[in-house]
């Protein structure tokens, strides 16, 4: 038992530090046109869904969101977001 907890502890530590956290965004910033056509042609059309199925969800939350005065921060996180990122944000900004 004690050499599980051990074993655990050690997988646990050796798994969390990663070195995603400390890698350089070596990106650019100013996209391909493979990467704007799928921007154009998959991310969006799939944002056009999120943003029904997160007005579907904020319409669905309003009878607890309402008593609890948190209907705006539901609107913000489930339709305003999503909204200008998926709608009005320019074509070539990710």
């Amino acid at each position: 038992m004690k050499r599980t907890i051990i074993f655990a502890v050690v997988f646990m530590l050796a798994v969390s530090f990663n070195g995603v956290l400390l890698a350089k965004d070596d990106s650019p910033k100013d996209l391909s046109y493979p990467e704007v056509a799928g921007d154009l042609l998959w991310v969006r059309p799939l944002g056009i869904v999120h943003l029904v199925f997160g007005a579907t969800a904020f319409v669905i939350s309003l009878p607890v969101t309402i008593p609890l005065k948190k209907g705006g921060e539901a609107r913000e996180f489930l339709i305003t977001y999503p909204y200008y990122y998926y709608l009005k944000r320019p074509l070539r900004e990710m």
